[in-house]
């Protein structure tokens, strides 16, 4: 054996890996004109030119082959083993040459047959074709060359430095026999690739099968299309001068919209030390060269699908930040987007603790001032009065005018929603007050806020659709709760409260109003008032002995509630229970016509 040969196993494989790397591309390009050479001759008008077309697929598969050997485990010992370099170069370029000279042959006469016959598109990608083959016959010689100076640094000029010694396990891929049903998913498409012919044929098949395809020559290229367009996947080459598609990918994982972008690179360097750096660089999935057409469609169809779910799932944030965004806490729409099955679409059944809101004199207040006096001051009052809904977790479900509607206990679940509903109204009656006193507020006449509140079983969900989207409570609960609300300009208070809530809220002190039997309500519903401003004890404890006095005496009941009267003239409860009695009214049952 020729000395140079002695011990050099590590240089022959890395040679042989430049090699490989230089051929790669235009056989790459040559099997993927044949295959759609191909498959334009199985037409009816043309079957008669299908066996030189299989010739040349033929060829075109064996020429592949040969290549995607070479760096296969062992194939170093093999080709040196008992052979001078001089002899082992000589053999590799005759079987090199070989197909390609077939492919050249029978190409030239399929081409002079078809022109012809006028048949332009298989003409273009036979010219295309041929141009390969001759482009790699010239360069033949100079690839294949152990000859000339040193083997690692003939490697290096033609770029096999970039292959580390691991990376010499190649998986050797099959070559597609037939071309597969098209995918059912198509969509937009980026092929970057430095190479004319490696981006024709990738964009040629994706479009066969049905995508829309965009190409770019470089990863700069690369980067501006992404930055003005919304590309479904990306085929990114991994090597390309100037800036690499490992560094392109980069580039896109640090972006806040592109880094969900999915990305397959694709690369003669199928070897699995080179799929986990893509894989750990970001990249969704990878593609060896020569492409195996069942794996590129597999590929393709794993990253739409991909893409896809993504673009669903961002759709479905934005519907429930835009649905939930005005009306529930930013906490909760964070949750749900986190968590959207708990946000039952289509509605449920749960129990909700509903209050309703009321500006007294409302349209009167309306119909006598400027409306550019008015709508200012209501503005800040219902901004105020959604404010505190949305700070202690409630649902606004809706706003009518100066009344609001709103709700705890979903979307998402609150076990203490009766509390928490009750903690917000105070802070609303609070608010309510202290605004009224206000300076402009008090010059147009705004009267005081009535507030009722019930909790109870209610249906709760999505209502309409997604092009009219309505999330809001139904059922009796609501309807009571406004009820209660209206109650409160017969009785004269601010706050009426069902015993389903009052009962849930053992830290707040209540004083009983009565048992109200409402409009369409054949059942009773036990109200209360909350104990907020009153001046001392003895008033609160005084109102109860009178208040069971009720249901046992209605003299006695009479003579304590006009004693109270007398002695707290603006405790307007006192007063109407009083003025009732004095009617001959008796009991601590309430009938109300209120609707």
């Amino acid at each position: 054996m020729n000395s140079a040969t002695d011990n050099i196993s590590s240089s022959q494989r890395i040679m042989l890996a430049g090699i490989r790397q230089a051929l790669m591309a235009p056989a790459q390009a040559i099997l993927g004109y044949s295959e759609l050479i191909n498959q334009a001759v199985v037409t009816d008008d043309l079957k008669t030119f299908k066996s030189d077309a299989d010739e040349i697929l033929s060829a075109a598969r064996q020429l592949s082959d040969m290549i995607n050997h070479l760096l296969a485990a062992g194939s170093s010992d093999v080709l040196f083993e008992g052979k001078d370099v001089v002899d082992v170069e000589k053999e590799l370029r005759h079987d090199l040459r070989t197909p390609i000279n077939a492919i050249k042959g029978y190409g030239e006469m399929l081409l002079e047959d078809l022109e012809e016959l006028n048949e332009i598109g298989v003409c273009a990608d036979l010219g295309k074709l041929l141009e390969e083959s001759n482009q790699l016959l010239a360069k033949l010689g100079h690839i294949v060359n152990f000859t000339q100076g040193d083997m690692g640094a003939a490697a290096a000029e033609l770029g096999a430095e970039t292959l580390a010694a691991d990376l010499v396990e190649f998986v050797d891929k099959p070559t597609p026999s037939s071309f597969k049903p098209l995918p059912e998913d198509t969509g937009y498409i980026l092929v970057v690739d430095d190479i004319a012919s490696n981006r024709d044929l990738l964009s040629r098949r994706l479009i066969l099968d049905g995508h829309l395809v965009a190409t770019a020559s470089s990863g700069v290229e690369a980067l501006e299309m992404l930055g003005g367009e919304d590309f479904d996947l990306v085929l990114l080459d991994v090597m390309m001068p100037g800036m690499s598609g490992l560094e392109v990918l980069a580039r896109m994982k640090q972006h806040p919209v592109l880094k969900s972008t999915p990305v397959v690179m694709v690369s003669a360097l199928d070897d699995t030390s080179s799929v986990i750096r893509c894989i750990e660089a970001g990249a969704d999935d990878y593609l060896p060269k020569p492409i195996n057409e069942t794996l590129f469609r597999a590929r393709i169809k794993s990253g739409l699908e991909k893409k896809h779910w993504l673009d669903e799932e961002k759709r479905q944030k934005k519907f429930i930040r835009d649905a939930f965004s005005r009306f529930v806490p930013e906490i909760v729409v964070d949750q749900l987007i986190k968590n959207p099955e708990q946000l039952s679409l289509g509605g449920r059944r749960q129990n909700l603790t509903v209050l309703f809101t009321d500006l007294e004199g409302f349209t009167r207040l309306v119909e006598g001032a400027e409306p550019a006096e008015v709508m200012p001051v209501l503005n800040r009052y219902l901004d105020g009065l959604c404010r505190i809904v949305l700070d202690h977790g409630g649902t606004i479900d809706k706003i009518i005018g100066d009344a609001l509607l709103a709700f705890f206990g979903a979307p998402l679940e609150q076990p203490d929603h009766p509390e928490r509903a009750m903690a917000c109204v105070l802070e609303l009656d609070a608010f309510c007050r202290a605004f009224q006193k206000e300076d402009e507020v008090n010059k147009l006449g705004f009267g005081k806020t009535r507030i009722g509140v019930h909790t109870g079983v209610a249906v709760v969900g999505n209502f309409g659709g997604e092009s009219f989207f309505d999330y809001t409570v139904l059922g009796d609960v609501v309807n009571t709760a406004a009820r209660m609300e209206a109650v409160n300009k017969q009785i004269g208070t601010r706050i009426c409260i069902s015993g389903d809530t009052a009962s849930h809220c053992p830290d707040i002190e209540f004083r009983p109003i009565g048992t109200l039997l409402l409009a369409g309500k054949s059942t009773g519903v036990a109200a209360f008032e909350p104990v907020i401003e009153f001046g001392s004890k003895s008033l609160i404890s005084d109102y109860r002995r009178a208040f069971s006095l009720l249901d046992l005496s209605e003299e006695e009941a009479l003579e304590a509630f006009q004693s109270l009267a007398n002695n707290y003239p603006d405790d307007t409860l006192i007063a109407f229970h009083a003025r009732r009695l004095a009617v001959g009214e008796s009991g601590s049952t309430i009938v109300f016509n209120t609707k």
